[in-house]
């Protein structure tokens, strides 16, 4: 490990050609084009860029939210949670800026679009990276870079991992000169410590490869004993961080700590995403991409364990060892065993050690390949050939791995909604919103209110803040900071925008479940999830035309899921913004009288045949609830329902049957008779001592 400038230990062996202009160009714009094609393809989806994800529709809102917020004149940690720093948000600020003048939906397109190219350019970094290995080297980081699964998962919307490598490697380009030796510049140390510091104001891995680049660094200045030249890279990394996090922090100094720091080493898991080893290692190295992948977890080991023997084998046969070839191995290993230690492990996680883990395959390939040209295993090699059969096993394994994210990313992708059109036309311009997703709001251009609102963007955050040992969903007891927080948030709002009629992200204590159904009607349930609006403010004839359809549709649906639970709580919604549709009162007369509340199924029905005397099945369930107690109306409702509905069979036989207890043999009979004839089954159900 050596500082630029000095002569390779054995200058024989010509590994340190880089490859001329034409070379680098050519990799570069092939792969570039790859990892922008398979972007472009995915983020051209119905909705993709102005929409939502149906699973994967939180982190956006959380991030893109925060710069929202802070260019509302909301800041991170002082008015709101946030338990990353304040990087991401500071980067987006200038993009969340042009909300006021395109949009919200608009402005977050941008962003999504300024993520993609990001990630891009972490493809065309890590090829310049490797280039000092040679073509072989910047071909293979290239197509794993481009081709990895990982590249849709931190890209198809606003994630930190992409701006976090971003930053990481042009630190790196800046740090080794073209020979992978440290620069002998102090401006480009300054440089990469700056790059590498703000990486860590983006997101605390940056940590990770910070460590590992240090410990190399370390042996570097203790071989050649250059420990002066160490404060550039300390002093940048350490003003790189420093300097976007002083004001936050200055401004709320306890909070900056607690949401930062204390919360990430305090929280708990709560099953969600707590993946085994195994399935991390298939993330990280993208095998989880391949179908029908038989014992992948093994293969996943294998693969790892097979690079890390080719690393040795490389190193102590291949030639030359310089500096960053050690970074890569440490930045590898210190990711890979980094993100196996997290409770909770996401999509995106894989994509820090998934980088790293290309940049060593990269090198390790460029050494063999260079140690196969200068002859090192044996002088009768045929170098062309060996060249030329690498190209092509090369471009067959892209080929494939671009089949294989292809098909990764069909379901996936698949899944975009666009909620932000209907939502905005419930929602009035300027009102206070609440809600557990932020994204949705952001699409629907409602984020930012024209009063002082509750700025909320991470309620997920906000909960674990508040309980980091009891992450959502938890029954209680509750935190009463939380519980305030969330009360004190629900008087305040005009509207409540929760994922689920019972979202998981509120503390529902018995209070704050009573204050709020006794002051809010749900109006809307659909993609974007539930909406409910303040019962002082509601007036059902400003609201969208089929608003109250729309509820009992979700209604019709709950219950033939047998969640008679919401269905009650569609019907009821649906009822208050329409109160003379027949259909609603007779499906909660169903409930009821499922349930056994017989007086509600009665009051239902009779609000049913008040507004449609007509409807036969409110006429039927009316006699059948009524048959064991009071017999003559039952029979009076029998006989309404088949002047509606003469080939009623089930009815014809409840009739009978009742006629006849009552005495009424023969005409009893005649009905029994006519529904055994429209229902030859009825035939086998009569009761013991039935005479036809």
């Amino acid at each position: 490990m050596e500082i630029e400038g000095a002569p390779p230990v054995n200058s024989s062996v010509s590994v340190f050609r880089v490859p001329s202009a034409w070379w680098r160009r050519a990799i570069i714009g092939f792969a570039g084009l790859l990892s922008a094609a398979v972007l472009a393809r995915d983020l051209s989806r119905p909705h993709a860029l102005v929409g939502m994800h149906e699973f994967n529709s939180y982190n956006d809102g959380v991030y893109f939210g925060a710069a929202l917020r802070l260019t509302n004149g909301y800041l991170p940690y002082r008015d709101f949670t946030f338990l990353h720093p304040p990087g991401l948000p500071m980067i987006l600020a200038p993009i969340a800026a042009l909300s006021h003048i395109v949009g919200e939906p608009v402005a977050m397109a941008i962003a999504r679009l300024l993520t993609a190219v990001t990630a891009v350019g972490v493809v065309v970094l890590g090829i310049l990276i490797v280039r000092y290995r040679g073509r072989i080297a910047m071909m293979t980081t290239g197509v794993a870079l481009a081709c990895s699964p990982r590249i849709v998962d931190a890209a198809d919307t606003v994630e930190l991992e992409a701006y976090l490598l971003i930053f990481c490697l042009l630190g790196t380009l800046a740090l080794f000169g073209s020979t992978g030796r440290f620069t002998s510049s102090r401006r480009r140390t300054l440089v990469a410590g700056l790059a590498f510091g703000f990486a860590g104001t983006v997101k605390v891995w940056a940590l990770m490869p910070i460590v590992a680049l240090l410990a190399v660094y370390a042996v570097s200045c203790l071989a050649h004993r250059q420990w002066r030249r160490s404060r550039w890279l300390l002093g940048g990394i350490t003003a790189g961080a420093a300097v976007p996090l002083v004001p936050f922090f200055a401004l709320a100094p306890a909070a900056f700590v607690h949401d930062v720091v204390v919360v990430q080493l305090t929280r708990k898991g709560s099953g969600w995403q707590e993946l085994p080893i195994g399935a991390r290692l298939q993330s990280m190295t993208g095998l989880d991409a391949l179908p029908r992948l038989h014992a992948a977890s093994a293969i996943a080991i294998g693969a790892l364990l097979a690079l890390a023997l080719a690393v040795v084998v490389s190193h102590a046969m291949a030639g030359d060892r310089v500096a960053l070839d050690w970074f890569m191995f440490a930045g590898a290993t210190v990711t890979v065993a980094g993100l196996c230690v997290p409770r909770q492990f996401f999509r995106t996680y894989g994509y820090l050690p998934a980088v790293f883990l290309a940049l060593l395959l990269g090198v390790v390939v460029g050494r063999f390949a260079r140690a196969v040209m200068a002859g090192r295993f044996g002088p009768n090699s045929n170098v062309t050939a060996l060249r030329r059969t690498a190209t092509v096993i090369l471009l067959i394994v892209g080929y494939v791995a671009v089949l294989a994210q292809i098909g990764y990313t069909r379901n996936f992708t698949s899944k975009y909604v666009d909620s932000g059109r209907t939502l905005s036309s419930y929602i009035r311009p300027g009102a206070c919103v609440v809600s557990d997703g932020a994204s949705a709001l952001i699409e629907a251009d409602r984020l930012v209110a024209d009063r002082r609102c509750p700025a909320t963007v991470d309620v997920y955050g906000q909960w674990i803040a508040a309980n980091p040992a009891h992450p959502p969903p938890y029954i209680g007891p509750f935190e009463p900071q939380l519980v305030r927080t969330w009360e004190t948030a629900i008087r305040q709002a005009d509207y409540v925008l929760l994922s689920g009629v019972q979202s998981t992200f509120v503390p529902w204590t018995v209070g704050l479940h009573s204050y709020f159904w006794s002051h809010y009607a749900l109006v809307y349930i659909g993609p974007g999830g539930c909406l409910f609006q303040k019962m002082a403010d509601l007036n059902p004839k400003t609201l969208p035309p089929g608003s109250a359809d729309r509820l009992l549709a979700a209604g019709i649906s709950a219950q033939q899921g047998a969640d008679t639970t919401d269905a009650l709580i569609y019907y009821t919604a649906a009822a208050r913004i329409d109160p003379g549709n027949a259909l609603t009162h007779f499906d909660m007369g169903t409930i009821f009288q499922g349930n056994g509340n017989t007086a509600g199924a009665e009051s239902e029905y009779k609000h049913t045949l008040a507004i449609n005397p007509r409807f036969g099945g409110a006429l039927y369930n009316m006699g059948v609830m009524l048959t064991a107690t009071r017999p003559a109306e039952a029979i009076s409702y029998y006989r309404k329902d088949l002047r509606v509905e003469p080939s009623h069979a089930a009815a014809d036989l409840n009739l009978g049957l009742l006629l006849i207890r009552r005495g009424k043999t023969s005409r009893g009979r005649t009905f029994i008779r006519t529904a055994i004839r429209l229902n030859p089954a009825f035939k086998q159900q009569l009761p013991p001592g039935i005479k036809l």
